[in-house]
């Protein structure tokens, strides 16, 4: 499994089922990162799915919502999280993808959302946990931590939006907390079930277009 931070905010996963598209916004959505039979096109809600419509393949399988799939033998769960904030009707939309015998899981909003215990438990044992952080935030840096202490991953893949950085600011912070040492940005990492280390992995992508 190779994964790679694509234009502002999106994640690109290719494996051997095929390939899965994670909050690509229609600048990202070409013909050519579109071009594995099975793609599947997952998005946080169905607004951000709605402006990307036009620029979707006919072949490509969009998600958008909460619900159980399988998609050409790829497990997709989405659960409805509440964003914290006074509008009670706000949620956003959380996945968990199995895939080459792997649990990913593919989180938006990351610091205005809490996981709720149930949600943790349906998700499971963990692998691959990417998020995508928002650095304006102050309380960005919080919210991975404590989403990270609820999921448990073995790899952590945070990518930013709306950095005009190629790299992201939050990696070294969360490196920093770690006690780890900081690695020099890939373009593409590479994951698998057998690599999956007891210590927590953090990936530290920089941005393609």
């Amino acid at each position: 499994m190779r994964i790679s931070w694509i234009s502002d905010s999106g994640i690109r996963i290719e494996t051997s089922q095929g390939l899965i598209l994670y909050n690509h916004g229609s600048n990202a959505l070409t013909t050519s990162s579109q071009k594995d039979e099975n793609t599947i096109a997952i998005f946080p809600n169905q607004s951000e799915k709605a402006n990307a419509e036009k620029k979707l393949l006919s072949a490509t399988t969009p998600i958008y919502e909460p619900g159980e799939y399988e998609v050409k033998g790829v497990p997709i769960q989405g659960f409805a999280i509440k964003i914290n904030d006074s509008d009670v009707n706000s949620f956003t939309t959380i996945y968990s993808v199995i895939s080459e015998k792997m649990s990913i899981c593919l989180i938006n909003e990351t610091s205005n959302i809490s996981i709720p215990a149930a949600v943790s438990e349906s998700i499971g044992k963990l692998d691959v946990l990417a998020l995508v952080c928002n650095p304006k935030v102050e309380s960005s840096l919080e919210s991975v931590n404590s989403i990270v202490s609820n999921l448990e991953p073995s790899v952590l893949v945070p990518v930013e939006t709306g950095s005009s950085s190629e790299t992201t600011d939050v990696y070294p912070k969360i490196i920093k907390d770690l006690g780890q040492t900081q690695e020099e940005s890939i373009s593409k990492g590479t994951i698998s079930k057998s690599g999956a280390q007891e210590m927590l992995k953090v990936l530290n992508l920089r941005k393609t277009a």
